[in-house]
């Protein structure tokens, strides 16, 4: 998994390695701090957990690290994984919180990530079936 992790495309080693990163919303969530804010206002621990964003941040958080375990392993259904992920960060929460007129921005978001996970060369090498690990950079467009 670690050499798989070394021979990623730069934007998509990123890409994993933010997800895996994003544990810290879970954490972060479950631990009861008095720091917590929506739409820029402050709330109570209680208030961040009634309000839904509670759960969506730990949601996001326990999502994230299976989904860069995903792609750090090469699994067949990674890049669709990390879609959904996307998906669930930047469309998802839009409708509970009243924020529909980020949903179109949301869907462009995951727009561009479909077209990177399926389209981009290095991205389509590294997930090749039979394809040991190697080094992409020499691919164009890796």
């Amino acid at each position: 998994m670690w050499a798989n992790f070394g021979g990623m495309p730069k934007l998509l080693k990123f890409l994993t390695a933010h997800a895996a990163c994003c544990l810290i919303f879970f954490v972060i969530s479950v631990i009861p701090i008095d720091s917590y804010a929506i739409q820029g206002r402050h709330v109570t621990y209680a208030e961040w957990w009634s309000s839904g964003a509670g759960v969506f941040a730990s949601l996001i958080g326990l999502v994230g690290p299976f989904v860069a375990w995903a792609l750090a392993s090469k699994r067949p259904y990674a890049r669709a994984v990390y879609l959904g992920f996307l998906a669930l960060a930047f469309v998802a929460p839009c409708p509970f919180f009243g924020m529909l007129v980020y949903v179109l921005p949301g869907l462009l978001v995951v727009g561009v990530g479909a077209l990177y996970m399926y389209r981009w060369q290095g991205v389509q090498a590294y997930f090749a079936p039979n394809n040991s690990v190697r080094d992409f950079r020499s691919i164009p467009g890796a």
